[in-house]
Formats: structure tokens, sequence, C-alpha cells
């Protein structure tokens, strides 16, 4: 190294002493930008804590000794389910754990009540973990950060605590209306409940007379508006447990009542395993172990493990079975080039890989990511994944389709854009895929694109009558009654126009309370369940394309210019009142 190189790495050296010795003064002298960084940074955040709790020093450590520690973790071991580990570590320590009646991570719930209790984190914005997430999660909560962490949170939703047994025979805690009578309705269907409390829903749900399927479906579908998998857990045991008391009066009753709680459990496991955490397939399972271990229910307790386990297994699979080859992709000779351009691709292929990606999301939209519209609620957007990406993917086509025409420096470069637009839009028309037809209609009809004349006089009338067509299946008119009657013909494969089941559960939602009279509302759970039901039909089968990865990353990072940057670009390439002689 020469003489000069050594100066230069020293002044630079000085350059770094004196921008931190400048940073710590700083933060020492102005406590307001300290605790602004501190709210901002979750590593100087931490250090923070470690600073004011004292973590880690001698007289912290002291109010906390090894055997209260030891304890908290053998008892966070046996609540979720590592019994082995836990009988390792008191072998090792030679600490007999002590048997404690509450059945929660009290380890874990120390640390949730620490954290809620701590204003800085709830005001936190955490910019490393908003980066991780592909940018269409949008902010993330409190809630939301501690499961990505693998951190377990209830939700506080629940109506009714008590014992299912208190409610036993009272009709004060239901609410009937009585349905128009005609000649094929029997009694028992004239009488249909529009409320209860938990445990009357519960009830009904496993009656030893009425069986209901479609509201064992309602229920299932919807429960986690009103309650929670632990807490609808809970109740169907205590209704498997009928207490002692009791036995004489439901004797004849029992095994009937047993019987139907195990049948709504398999029922659920099969249909909504993805309500089962960790905790609570944990309890599951000891309840199975624990009561259905007798000669008399140990069947149905080998049928339910069995079902866990397969759905265990089936959470590592990944994609479909077809017995047909998908269509022959149609690809540009610059397929594999570092410069493929998407306007090289046939529209026809773009429309195919735009639809792959959109049912993927589609196809992953769990029942309990539209309840309580909780994709609109910064505390439950943690319950909606798919629909926030559904969200984002609409409005990231729809700002490329406008951004693409508009970076057409001439006329007819903006004009055959906009035929290849139309194109797309037709073959996503072909391949029933509405949601992405109308994100494409959206981008066409945005103000910065619907304003240029000259670009849409380069299209010849075949073009016009196409875009016409397309726009009339899609109009809003009547509440979109044009496409509401068209969707009801659709075979699947399908995409449905997504947002339009957002507003429709938007009004459901603000049209219905959520409680009559202080009970549960489950008339308004049937509205629900209809509208979820339309979107389940379409998320099978899939769509027999074959994935063309240099297009699909394209069209995952298309580039999008915000509304005001689209109009202001609009107006340079096509001023007002402007000939075409002069922007030609």
């Amino acid at each position: 190294m020469s003489q000069n190189q050594k100066k230069t790495t020293s002044k630079n050296d000085n350059k770094i002493d004196d921008r931190q010795n400048w940073f710590k003064k700083v933060m020492k002298n102005n406590p307001d930008i300290r605790n602004l960084r501190e709210r901002v940074f979750p590593l100087s955040r931490t250090e923070s804590f470690a600073r004011i709790f004292g973590a880690g020093q001698e007289e912290t450590k002291q109010k906390l000794n090894d055997d209260i520690i030891l304890q908290l973790i053998m008892q966070h071991l046996m609540a979720v389910g590592f019994r082995k580990t836990k009988t390792i570590l008191e072998e090792e320590t030679g600490i007999k754990y002590q048997p404690h009646y509450v059945r929660d991570s009290r380890l874990q719930n120390l640390v949730r009540v620490a954290i809620k209790n701590v204003d800085l984190v709830w005001d936190q914005t955490i910019k490393e973990q908003e980066n991780q997430l592909d940018q269409q999660t949008g902010n993330i909560d409190l809630v939301g950060h501690l499961r990505s962490l693998g951190l377990e949170v209830e939700d506080d939703d629940d109506y009714d605590l008590t014992s299912i047994w208190d409610d036993e025979g009272e009709k004060k805690n239901i609410i009937y209306t009585e349905k128009t009578e005609n000649k094929n309705t029997t009694k028992e269907e004239m009488k249909e409940i529009e409320a209860a409390s938990l445990n009357k829903l519960v009830e009904i749900l496993t009656h030893e007379k009425q069986r209901n399927v479609l509201y064992t479906k309602t229920f299932l579908m919807t429960y986690q508006s009103f309650t929670s998998p632990r807490t609808l857990l809970t109740k169907l045991t205590q209704r498997f447990h009928i207490p002692k008391e009791m036995e004489e009066i439901y004797k004849d009753k029992k095994t009937i009542i047993q019987l139907r709680v195990c049948n709504v459990l398999k029922f659920w496991i099969t249909d909504y395993f993805e309500d089962f955490n960790s905790k609570v397939l944990t309890e599951l399972q000891d309840f199975i172990d624990n009561s259905l271990n007798s000669e008399k229910f140990n069947k149905i307790g080998s049928t339910l493990s069995l079902i866990i386990k397969r759905k265990m297994e089936q959470k590592n699979k990944k994609g479909h079975i077809f017995y047909d080859p998908p269509p022959e992709p149609k690809l540009p000779k610059t397929i594999f080039s570092p410069k493929l351009n998407l306007f090289d691709v046939d529209p026809e292929e773009i429309a195919r890989q735009i639809t792959l990606i959109e049912y993927n999301i589609y196809e992953k939209i769990k029942p309990s990511e539209l309840l309580k519209l909780a994709w609109s609620s910064p505390k439950l957007r943690h319950r909606s994944p798919n629909v926030i990406q559904m969200i984002h993917r609409f409005n990231l086509i729809s700002g490329w389709v406008a951004t693409a025409i508009l970076k057409g420096e001439r006329v007819k470069e903006r004009g055959k854009s906009l035929r290849w637009f139309i194109n797309i839009a037709s073959h996503c028309r072909k391949l029933n895929n509405f949601n992405g037809l109308m994100a494409i209609l959206s981008g066409l009809g945005s103000s910065a694109v619907h304003r240029l004349k000259h670009t849409f006089d380069e299209l010849p009338e075949k073009f016009f009558e196409e875009l016409d067509d397309l726009e009339t299946d899609l109009s809003s008119e009547k509440s979109f009654a044009n496409y509401r009657t068209l969707i009801k013909e659709i075979k699947p494969p399908c995409i449905p126009y997504f947002a339009l089941y957002l507003t429709d559960l938007t009004f459901i939602e603000d049209g219905n309370p959520d409680v009559i009279e202080g009970l549960i509302n489950f008339q308004k759970r049937r509205l629900i369940y209809d509208l979820i039901f339309g979107i389940q039909i379409y998320q099978k089968p899939p769509y027999n394309f074959q994935s063309i990865h240099q297009i699909l990353r394209l069209l995952q990072n298309l580039e999008t210019l915000d509304e005001s940057e689209l109009y202001t670009l609009s107006l340079k390439v096509e001023p007002r009142k402007c000939l075409r002689s002069e922007i030609d």
C-alpha cells in the first residue's frame, strides 16, 4: 500500500470515529430523538429495553431464581406438547416439574403481557420486517409481527365463557325467526335460529335429535367471527363430558350427544384444518388420547388421529395432478434472452401466466380471511394474507397497464400497446379470468389513459367492438347485473371479479348487527356463508397451464407509476387540445 493510500485510509477512519462520536452526543443530548429512533428500529428498542429493565444484571437475575425459570420452561414444554424434552430437562437438572392447572404456556403469557404493556412496541414501525413481505401485505401491526415470529396471539372476541351446561334447557338465550310456510316446509324447518348465545349454538350443533348439515357448515365456516378455535374446542369437550349431576337426566341421550361431538370434530378437522394452530392441535390430541380411548370410542379416536396425520402430511404437498397435458405454450424466440420484453410475448400466453399467478393466490383464500372485514382492519390484517395479495395483484396489473401504455413515446407505439392489452383482456375473458380482465379494463379506463384521444384513434374498429363487449360484461350498472348473471352460467376453472365479493361482504357486515339483544346474530352468518360459499365454488378445479418462469418473473416485477405521475405523463405525451401533427 502506498503512502498516499495509507493517508487516505487514515483520514476515512478518523471521519468514521468523528461521525460515531457526533452520533453518540446527539443521542445523549436529545432524548426525544433517541426515543424516536428506539421506536423505529427494533434493535435499538431491544437495547433500550435491556438498559431500562436491567437485563443480565445480577440484581435482576435474583428476582427469578433458577428453579422458577426452569419450572416456567418445563410448563411451557408441557403446554406445547414437548413432553419428552421436559422429561430430559428434569433428568439433567434434577428439578421435578410441578404440575399446574393452567394449560396455557405461562412463559408465553408473561412475554405477551410484557409486550402488550409497552407502548413503544405498539407504536413501532417495523421497517426491516416490512421489506421482507413482498410489499403486498402493507403495514404490519403488533399482532401480525408476533405471529410472524411464531408467537400465537389469541383474539379477545369470545361472547360466552360460561360452561355449556349452564345454558342447557334455557330458552331465553335463543331467538327464532319464523320462515314463510309452503307445502314442502316441515315444522322443524319453520323454526330458524335468528340469534343465540355461543353455548346454545354449540348445543344445537351437537343436538341429540336435530341434525342440520347446512347449519353445521354455516357454523364452522363463520364461527371465527364471534369466537376462537380454542374456545370452540373447549365448548365441544365440555359438551362431550356430561356433568355427573346431570348424567341421570341424559342417560338415554349421552352416547348420541358424544357421537355428535365426534362427528362435528371430524367435519371441522377435515374441512378447516388450518384453524388448528399448534396449541389447539395439542389440546385436540389430548382430548382424543384421554377421552376417546375407551372401547366405545376407540375406533372414532383412531379415525380422528388418522385424519390429523393425513392433513399434516398434505401440508407439505404442493402442486396439482393433471391427467391431460397442458396446451403448448406460445413462446417468443427471445424467451431465454436476458433482454426478454413482455411485449415480445403472445397476448394469449401473457393471459395464461397472469391467470396462473392470480389463481395460485385465489385458491389459498380461507373463509376466516373474509370474516369481520379483516383485510381492511389494521388489527386484523394478519388474518387475511391472501385477500391482501389479491387486492395488491389487481392494483399492480391495473397500474402496469396504464404505465406501459403511457411509456410509449410516439402515438403509434402507444396504439400498439393499447391493442396488445385489449388482446390480453380478450384472452382473460375466454379463460374465465374476470379478475384479471377487470384489472386490465381498470387500467385502460384510468383517467390518464382514457383521455388519450389520438392513441385510441389508432385502434381498428374491431378493437373498439371487442373493448365495448368486455366493458359491457363487467359494467357496474345496476350493481354489476350483467356480470352477476354471466358468472352463474360459468363453469370452473374460473377466477371471479374478487373485489365485488369484498364489496358485498362490506354491505352485509355494515348492514347487519353482530348481536341482537346480546345474542350472536346467526342470521347474519347465514348471509356471510352464502357469499363465501360462492367464492369457494371457483377455487377448484385449477388451471392446467405450463408455468413459464421467465414470463412469471417479469409479471411479478412490473413497473408502475402512481396516479399523479401517470396523469402528468399523460399530459406530457398528449397535451390538452393538441393536434396529432403536434405530438408525432
